[in-house]
């Protein structure tokens, strides 16, 4: 029953209304502390137009991430949990960018540079829609090279919790608590680029982006979730 709602307009409208009631309940009953970089703090709530990085599995929060009055475009899936999604922060994405890694790559690529380009910062989370978890797609890094805006890694952790059984081991946070939010330092990719440094700045901030959320989660007294496996990597042709 669950599936066949979240395919259905009605149904990803309802979950959505339901979805931003509990989130607007979590916000403001939780005692929130925001640390981290002092750097990427100052980035983020300038403002400069950023791009701002975060988990999947972070998304339920994003409305207590992102820098309160900062234009937010969002990318996001055509998948249903991205479309509830999408109804309960109705309010806060001024600029929803659909597509994904797994489709509509381009159109979410040249949606998330286009709104770059005009003044409005992007939330992305580069290891959406279906991961690996924790793990960047390079889109991230093409669309600061070509923009030339920093990257601002974040995480946020909350003490009253639960954990989804899905494939990011999605964060479900609870009111009445503690909650924390951290910012990393601010990534600025060079226009030029080898492919080799490329790599480098991906590690970079897939890295940057896990410091920040597993520092919230031990600051909330969670063990953090780990990454998943590296994908494997397609030997080269020995032609």
């Amino acid at each position: 029953m669950f599936r066949r709602l979240i395919k259905s307009s009605i149904g990803q409208r309802l979950l959505g209304l339901m979805a931003r009631g509990l989130i607007a309940l979590v916000i403001r009953t939780t005692r929130w502390r925001v640390d981290g970089s002092a750097e990427g703090r100052a980035v983020a709530f300038g403002s400069d137009v950023i791009i701002g990085a975060f988990w999947h599995n972070r998304l339920m929060l994003i409305g207590r991430t992102w820098p309160p009055g900062k234009p937010l475009g969002m990318v996001m899936s055509e998948h249903g949990d991205s479309r509830v999604l999408g109804a309960a922060y109705g309010r806060v994405v001024t600029r929803p960018i659909y597509g994904s890694t797994r489709k509509n790559a381009t159109a979410a690529f040249k949606g998330m540079v286009r709104a770059l380009r005009e003044g409005v910062s992007v939330g992305i989370t580069p290891d959406g829609p279906r991961g690996p978890r924790m793990r960047c797609h390079p889109g991230i890094v093409e669309a600061a090279r070509i923009t030339g805006f920093p990257i601002i890694p974040a995480g946020w952790s909350t003490r009253n919790r639960l954990l989804a059984r899905s494939w990011d081991r999605f964060v479900i946070a609870l009111p009445f608590g503690r909650g924390v939010v951290i910012y990393g330092d601010p990534i600025r990719v060079p226009r030029t680029l080898e492919e080799s440094d490329r790599k480098l700045y991906l590690e970079q901030i897939e890295v940057s982006i896990t410091a920040a959320t597993d520092q919230a989660d031990r600051l909330m007294g969670h063990d953090p979730i780990p990454p998943a496996d590296r994908p494997a990597q397609r030997p080269e042709s020995m032609s």
